[in-house]
């Protein structure tokens, strides 16, 4: 269509098909190589624990020893917050 509309130069449509598939060829080739290598990616990303270095589940941050052991220390530490606001009210 483009060269019977005159968009681009007479005759020169062969060298644009060539180029069209061979781009397309090594797009398709690099997106069979990526999906081969997704598995691999998976696990190098696969979370650690950023104490201890312990494997952990999706989406985590600590392990679950070191999950409790935050949680309690952020607890402890909204509490006595909580505390002193109690008593400079009195």
């Amino acid at each position: 269509m483009a060269d019977a509309v005159q968009w681009i130069r007479p005759g020169s449509i062969d060298l644009w098909i060539w180029w069209s598939s061979r781009l397309g060829l090594t797009l398709l080739g690099a997106g069979l190589i990526l999906r081969l290598l997704a598995p691999v990616g998976r696990e190098l990303r696969r979370g650690r624990c950023v104490r201890c270095g312990t494997a952990i589940e999706r989406g985590q941050t600590y392990c679950m020893d070191h999950l409790q052991a935050t949680v309690n220390q952020y607890r402890d530490e909204t509490r006595a917050g909580a505390l002193r606001r109690y008593d400079r009210r009195t």
